[in-house]
C-alpha cells in the first residue's frame, strides 16, 4: 500500500508548508511504506532530533541545492501525545517548512509538489 501525506497547510505571508513528513502507524497499525519499510517510535525520535540538530536542509524532491528549510518540527508518536493530552489516529513527523525558492514556491502553490517526502540512512532488519 502506498499512501502519500499531503501538504496540509500553506501560510502565503510567511512562505510556510505544513503537513505530515512521515506517518509511521495509522489506527494503532505500524505503516508500511512505499520500501515496504516500518519504522519505530523510538527510531523516528532518534532520526528527527538528528535532523534538526544537523540538517534541517529542504531539497526538490531530495536532488539539488537547498530551498528551504525545516523549521518546525514536531515528532508526534504516541508518549509524547498522551503527555500532552493530545488525540490523533496517526504517529509520525509533523513539519513546517520554510521554502525560499521562488520556483519552488511556485511549484507548491500550482500544486505540482503535493507532499513531503523524507530521505534517510538506515539499517534494515528483518522483522
Amino acid at each position: 500500500v502506498e499512501k502519500m501525506f499531503r501538504i496540509v497547510k500553506l501560510h502565503e505571508e510567511q512562505r510556510m508548508v505544513y503537513g505530515w513528513a512521515s506517518v509511521i502507524s495509522e489506527n494503532g497499525v505500524p505503516f508500511v511504506d512505499s520500501q515496504n519499510d516500518i519504522i519505530e517510535s523510538h527510531e523516528l525520535l532518534k532520526a528527527t532530533t538528528e535532523f534538526m540538530q544537523d540538517a534541517r536542509v529542504a531539497k526538490a524532491m531530495h536532488k539539488g541545492s537547498q530551498v528551504g528549510e525545516v523549521v518546525h518540527s514536531f515528532p508526534l508518536v504516541a508518549e509524547i501525545a498522551k503527555t500532552f493530552g493530545i488525540s490523533c489516529d496517526k504517529e509520525g513527523w509533523i513539519v513546517g517548512v520554510k521554502i525560499k525558492s521562488d520556483e519552488v514556491w511556485n511549484q507548491v502553490k500550482n500544486g505540482t509538489f503535493k507532499a513531503f517526502s523524507i530521505g534517510a540512512e538506515a539499517e534494515r532488519v528483518e522483522v
